[in-house]
């Protein structure tokens, strides 16, 4: 009865630790070497310190989706199925004689959906890298989550399809 007892114990701490491993997932450790041939789905310019996130997101942003995130973005749906992408490029904006260009490439990051694997981030993966290809996201939920939940009736997602 007493081996019975450690055994069940062991067991349940064993499921109990790789559920915790599953909510505590990585985040993408990498862009898909494609990425730059998925739909381009809009661009946008922060422009301004009147913008709430000027400071840490003020420049020219590209974002990208892949097959499965694309078709969400074009049938303007709200719930993106797992194994959908999407990638966010931000250059600095550079003044060409009056029209806003791409300067220097400032961060390029990624979300991934996989609804059991990021359970503690609303089912998306984030990361980010610098130019240099320094990663930047530590904590998923405090870098990342918790400003998209701003955007949660989409799927925690800000971007919208430009046809």
């Amino acid at each position: 009865m007493k081996h019975f007892f450690w055994i069940t114990a062991f067991a349940v701490v064993g499921v109990v630790a790789l559920q915790a491993q599953k909510s505590n997932a990585p985040a993408p450790d990498h862009l898909p070497a494609n990425w730059r041939n998925w739909t381009h789905i809009t661009t946008g310019v922060i422009y301004s310190d009147q913008h709430p996130l000027f400071d840490p997101f003020g420049g020219v942003h590209h974002i990208y989706a892949n097959a499965k995130a694309a078709s969400v973005y074009r049938n303007n749906g709200k719930q993106f199925p797992d194994g959908s992408a999407i990638v966010f490029v931000l250059y600095e904006a550079k003044d060409a004689g009056g029209m806003y260009v791409a300067g220097k490439k400032k961060v390029t990051a990624i979300m991934v959906k996989d609804s059991r694997r990021y359970s503690r981030s609303y089912g998306w993966g984030w990361q980010a890298w610098d130019a240099s290809g320094k990663r930047l996201v530590t904590n998923p939920v405090e870098q990342c989550a918790n400003c998209h939940l701003a955007q949660k009736e989409r799927d925690m997602v800000f971007s919208q399809w430009v046809p």
